[in-house]
Parts: C-alpha cells; sequence; structure tokens
C-alpha cells in the first residue's frame, strides 16, 4: 500500500533569520515547494532570491514590507504562528525581517 502525503520532505528544515541562508534538499531532488513556518507570536516577512547558477552565494534583498505605491519585490509576509507551502525556485536563497523567525523545509506537494 503506497502512502499519498500532502507534502513530502526532501531535506532538512532550516532555521532563516536575518542573513541570507540557502535550502537545499539532501538528495538530488530540486525542490521547488517549501514549508515554511512563522515559529513568532507577531507577523514576519521573509524575502527570497533565485540561486546563481555557478553555485556562488547569494545576498537576500530587502524584507521591507509593501507599503502603498512602494512594491516589496520577492517579500512575502505571514501570520504569526503559521504555516504555508510556497512554490520558489529551487535551491533558494531567503532572509527574514526578524532574527530567528522562520523553519524552512524543501520538499514537493502542497
Amino acid at each position: 500500500m503506497s502512502t499519498v502525503n500532502a507534502f513530502t520532505p526532501r531535506g532538512s528544515t532550516v532555521l532563516v533569520s536575518t542573513s541570507s541562508v540557502q535550502v537545499l534538499t539532501d538528495d538530488n531532488v530540486n525542490a521547488i515547494s517549501y514549508r515554511v513556518r512563522n515559529i513568532l507570536n507577531v507577523p514576519a516577512y521573509f524575502a527570497w532570491s533565485a540561486a546563481d547558477p555557478t553555485g556562488a552565494a547569494v545576498t537576500v534583498g530587502s524584507t521591507t514590507a509593501p507599503s502603498a505605491g512602494t512594491p516589496a519585490y520577492n517579500v512575502i509576509g505571514m501570520f504569526a504562528e503559521s504555516v504555508e507551502v510556497f512554490t520558489l525556485p529551487p535551491k533558494v536563497w531567503m532572509k527574514a525581517s526578524a532574527s530567528n523567525a522562520f523553519e524552512v523545509t524543501p520538499g514537493e506537494g502542497l
């Protein structure tokens, strides 16, 4: 009997803080789904950038929230203590608006 999961982890969970960090799988599968958990009791934002094709480190841009007339590119806000799954580029780099704000697990699924 096979098991069907809505989300299948493909790597270790990474703590995302205020410095750029890359989220990688533990196998050779390039995950494009990421389970993101805001572990803070307040809303927080994370920014993301695609991996460099050469494998070089990437500096993720600002995590500033959007405001009227000023969009925030590649920035996503999350409610306090919430969990969502996002489709982002493989080997994505992420940065949070607050220290130790997010747990991110790469994988496949919803």
